[in-house]
């Protein structure tokens, strides 16, 4: 891997765990415990890695279906994950995104839905693995935790709707350009 292919790959699972970061904005309360503050983020990151896991394993399974098309596929799928953000992007700007929860169910679940951008491009696996398949899974765990860690610290004030929905916006768009680039370029 040359340098270049290292950054986008590293742009890469930035952009596909930004919704860890999106999803856990304001979580975190003031009478909450100070584990607190280490127990999202974990829960985040360790959905994360799971559901990349989770992917690559169901994309070996069905890996014979696409060969041919296989590059094709990869493309579709970013675009997938990156119109699913977008349309995310203008929900958090309308302010119909943010949650809140009220009990390790919803946290789960919550996680859930922040780990489906990784799940669904982790089926392209076979294809589409910056890093490997290990360091991927570790890359995109750490990557959500870290967005998770540093979203909850966020205070919660409506002004931060229009700078979340904008670091959604432009993860989509960087997925965007990383799948034109996947698509006619061998950088990654």
């Amino acid at each position: 891997m040359n340098t270049s292919s290292i950054i986008i790959s590293l742009l890469f699972v930035v952009c596909l765990t930004v919704p860890a970061g999106t999803h856990s904005l304001g979580l975190l309360k003031a009478d909450d415990k100070p584990s607190q503050k280490w127990f999202i983020p974990l829960f985040f990151g360790m959905y994360q890695g799971v559901f990349a896991t989770l992917g690559n394993v169901l994309g070996k399974l069905f890996a014979h279906l696409i060969t041919y098309i296989a590059e094709y596929m990869v493309f579709a799928m970013m675009l997938v994950v990156a119109v699913k953000m977008f349309v995310e992007s203008m929900r958090i700007l309308k302010g119909k995104m943010m949650y809140t929860v009220s009990n390790d169910t919803e946290l789960a679940l919550l996680a859930f839905m922040s780990a489906t951008n990784t799940l669904l491009m982790s089926l392209m696996g076979p294809y589409f693995m910056p890093f490997g398949r290990s360091w991927f899974v570790l890359a995109v765990a750490v990557a959500g935790f870290l967005w998770s860690f540093f979203a909850i610290r966020i205070p919660f004030e409506p002004k931060i709707i229009k700078k979340v929905s904008f670091v959604e916006f432009s993860a989509s768009v960087f997925m965007v350009v990383i799948a034109v680039l996947h698509l006619f370029t061998d950088l990654i």
